[in-house]
């Protein structure tokens, strides 16, 4: 019911493409909602000690990369940023919260 995913994909999470669900690296259950508020910020505490860069969108989405975590696009015939985007859900849908969590971040 309530779960905690991480996003990495070649656009920032919040743009929810229609196959955005393709790019789920990391997906952590949880059993109360409370949990996953505390998972949440677990996960992007330890993304913003990994990655160097932020930038905070639609629904208060934060996601995570570093200029240098590129992957090249042949569709695009082109480098392209990777961006790593944790997000909350609650029976499978986009919990709007995650801009109350922004404060513990720099």
């Amino acid at each position: 019911m309530y779960k905690v995913v991480l996003l990495t994909a070649d656009y920032e999470g919040w743009w929810f493409f229609s196959d955005w669900r393709d790019h789920v690296v990391e997906s952590i259950d949880c059993e109360s909602y409370e949990e996953m508020e505390q998972r949440y910020i677990e996960m992007c505490k330890m993304l913003d000690k990994k990655y160097k860069l932020n930038q905070t969108g639609k629904y208060g989405m934060t996601c995570f990369y570093n200029t240098c975590d590129i992957r090249y696009c042949d569709d695009c015939d082109d480098d392209v940023q990777i961006y790593h985007t944790p997000l909350m859900l609650i029976n499978d849908k986009l919990c709007e919260e995650h801009v109350k969590y922004l404060n513990f971040l720099k």
